[in-house]
Order: C-alpha cells, then sequence, then structure tokens
C-alpha cells in the first residue's frame, strides 16, 4: 500500500513534468580552468599547442563526467604529450575576455554531447547550449570544431528561436567542420543550414563508444575478472510528457515486469547516472524485485562497472553509448530519437526496444532475452563496429591537428 501510494505519487508529479536542469545560474562569467579527472596518466603538457574546449561538464550527470575527457584523449590519441587544455563551461557567456583566450590558442573544439537543445541553457545569444552570440562568434578568428555533438531535441518539443539558424549558418562557416554523433542529427541540422554549408557536415561518434580503445586496460583487466552474472538498468525522467506522453505508467510497469522476468536468471543493478533517474526504484520494489542501487561518479568508475553486465537496458544516450564503448551488449529503450539514430548508424535497430510499440513489453523481453543468450556473438559485433568508429575518429582527428597545427 505505502509503496502503491509513492508510484501514484510519482507519476502524478511526473505527468506534471519535471523541468530540464538549467545551470547557468552556478556558472559566473570569470575566466575559469574547470580541472578534468584523469583516466590516463598524465604526460608533460605542451605549452606550444594550445585548446579552448567547449562541453557541458557536469559533475552529476555519469555521461557527461567522462564525456569530455573521452574527447580529449580522443584528439591526443597517440601523441607522448598533452595539449595546453583551457575547458570552460558551454553555458557561460562567452564574452570579451573568452575571446581573447580562444583567438591566443591553436583552435576551439565544441563537445560533445546533446548540445543542440533550447531548453537547458535557454539564450537569445544562439539558441542552443553554447552560449556565444552572433556577435562574439564574429571576433573568434582561429578555427573551431564541433566534434561528436548531438541534436538533441525531444519529440514534440518546440522548435529553436530563430537565432539558432542565424547563429548555426555563422558556425558551418566559421568552422573546420561541424562534427555531429549520428546521421540523423546530421539530417535535422540540415534543416536550419543553407545548402552551401552542407559539406561541413561530419560524422562523427561520441568518444564514449569507443572506450575500449582508448582506455583498452581499464575495460580488459574488468573484463577478465568479473565472474558476476547481472543485468545493469537505467532509466531516464528528464521532459517525461516528452518521453513517455500520458501512457507513462504502463511504459515504467512494462519495463518492471520485464526486469521482474529476468531477474529470475540474472541479478539486477540499478545504475543512476543522476538523482531524477532513481524515480523508478519504486516500480522495482512495487514488483518484489531484488537489486543493488549503484551510483556511478567518477570516470574510472564509469568505465569498471559498464565493463561487468551480461547487458545494459539503458534509456540514457550514455547508458547506450558508454556500455557499448566497453565492449557490453546493449539493449536500448527508445524514448527519444537519438536512441534509434545510434542503432540505426549501426545496422542494429534490434537492439532497441520503441516505447511507442503497442508490443513494447514483449518486444522488450524477447529482444532481452535473445541479447542474453547471444552474448559472445554481440560482443563480437560490438568489437567490429568499435573499429569503424575509431577510423572515422582517428580520421577526424588528424585533419584537426593539421588545420590548428597541433
Amino acid at each position: 500500500m505505502i509503496i502503491m501510494k509513492k508510484i501514484t505519487n510519482i507519476l502524478n508529479r511526473l505527468l506534471k513534468g519535471i523541468p530540464a536542469v538549467k545551470e547557468q545560474s552556478r556558472i559566473n562569467n570569470d575566466i575559469e580552468e574547470l580541472s578534468l579527472p584523469e583516466i590516463l596518466p598524465h604526460k608533460e603538457i605542451c605549452k606550444e599547442k594550445k585548446v579552448v574546449h567547449f562541453s557541458a561538464f557536469n559533475y552529476g550527470n555519469a555521461g557527461d563526467v567522462i564525456l569530455p575527457i573521452n574527447v580529449k584523449d580522443s584528439i591526443e590519441y597517440g601523441l607522448d604529450y598533452e595539449y595546453d587544455w583551457r575547458s570552460i563551461h558551454a553555458h557561460k557567456y562567452v564574452d570579451d575576455k573568452i575571446v581573447e583566450l580562444a583567438n591566443s590558442s591553436n583552435g576551439i573544439i565544441i563537445g560533445g554531447g546533446g548540445l543542440f537543445l533550447k531548453d537547458t541553457n535557454p539564450n537569445n545569444n544562439s539558441g542552443w547550449q553554447w552560449n556565444c552570440s552572433v556577435d562574439q562568434l564574429k571576433k573568434i578568428n582561429v578555427p573551431i570544431a564541433l566534434f561528436a555533438v548531438g541534436y538533441n531535441r525531444f519529440r514534440n518539443q518546440a522548435d529553436f528561436e530563430p537565432v539558432f539558424k542565424e547563429h548555426l549558418n555563422i558556425l558551418a562557416e566559421k568552422s573546420t567542420f561541424l562534427g555531429l554523433r549520428n546521421y540523423g542529427s546530421i539530417e535535422m541540422i540540415k534543416n536550419y543550414l543553407h545548402p552551401e554549408n552542407f559539406e561541413k557536415l561530419r560524422y562523427q561518434p561520441c568518444p564514449t563508444t569507443i572506450i575500449s580503445m582508448l582506455y583498452p586496460d581499464n575495460v580488459n583487466i574488468v573484463k577478465r575478472n568479473s565472474e558476476e552474472k547481472f543485468i545493469a538498468l537505467n532509466c531516464a525522467f528528464d521532459r517525461t510528457q516528452l518521453r513517455f506522453g500520458e501512457k507513462i505508467g504502463n511504459i515504467l510497469t512494462s519495463i518492471a515486469k520485464v526486469v521482474k522476468v529476468l531477474s529470475k536468471d540474472y541479478k539486477i543493478k540499478y545504475y543512476s547516472h543522476m538523482p531524477s533517474d532513481n524515480y523508478f526504484i519504486p516500480f522495482l520494489d512495487s514488483f518484489g524485485i531484488k537489486y543493488e542501487l549503484m551510483h556511478i561518479k567518477t570516470p574510472i568508475e564509469i568505465i569498471e562497472e559498464y565493463s561487468k553486465p551480461s547487458l545494459v537496458i539503458g534509456m540514457r544516450g550514455h547508458s547506450q553509448m558508454i556500455p557499448f564503448g566497453c565492449k557490453t551488449p546493449i539493449l536500448s529503450i527508445i524514448s527519444h530519437e537519438k536512441m534509434g539514430w545510434f542503432l540505426k548508424d549501426i545496422n542494429r535497430s534490434e537492439w532497441g526496444s520503441e516505447v511507442t510499440n503497442p508490443d513494447f513489453e514483449n518486444d522488450l523481453l524477447e529482444k532481452a532475452i535473445y541479447l542474453l543468450n547471444n552474448k559472445n556473438i554481440v560482443i563480437e559485433d560490438i568489437t567490429n563496429i568499435q573499429e569503424t568508429f575509431f577510423n572515422i575518429t582517428m580520421d577526424n582527428v588528424s585533419e584537426i591537428r593539421k588545420i590548428y597545427d597541433l
């Protein structure tokens, strides 16, 4: 009775919608160097080679914790030194001091992550998360590249403000390339670009998808020593009305029913990327499912924990891409187009289940059982796809190094 009352209260709140997380109130406009945690051993810094990096550095969301480091390590892959990076939050207004800092560098990297979103950092300067006005953008005179940025607009979400189109086209004209993390994003961004700027669009997979190639020792050691048989689960609750609509209760109940069946043969761990993910916990409790709640926070923990499961059933983009990068089988719960776009890019749509499917529950269960029963084949499949992603990434990195004189 207590659990059901809790579920009812949660559903009522979710139906009203959880507002987007807005971070600008915590970001001042002093130039500050964000200190990134490291995964690889520190190397000597080459002070003559400077890079200014704008990203959604976030220590409350597991995906955004590890992603900026993966970007840096991809661009420095194979070097015996590090570039001199200046890390600036994408939400910080790009004032004259930041423009001056950028213009004294070899170039700018923006990304990765779903930065093409209007409501996480609402502003009239660009219309998306990089808070650089058109006038300030015109003052930048060094190379710029987007690296694994995503078009993150939700289903039925209001379109971008008019300034977005103007800003995007000026950015394209000034950029080395606009590296987007899936072909779905590329197609959507074409709707805002002038045709003559299409040539600047470039496919750049999210570097989280090649984690095992960037950090092979971290992944391989865990896989050799991990004997526990379990399924990891993650659900997302930002913008719930856009994700689920009025059928949110049915969808979440279906997920819990599937997990209940799978829990007969596999231990369940719930991977929480951020506090709002925990809204699913009462659904697990209501079905009497035994589970372990995991809060994964540091980059090393993220790699280790996503290298262990037999299968990850995930709703967040990075609960899809990080385990894939760790050579762990994935089953994506598709409540946002980006999840399907990734699977389409790798020609593995069968690794996802669409929440709008009238037979969602059975579909999710059947696909989970298939992936668990064919784990080794799936891992081999992931390994081959990763090699393609790695080669694409290194080609793009080579171009950046050449144009930036790095």
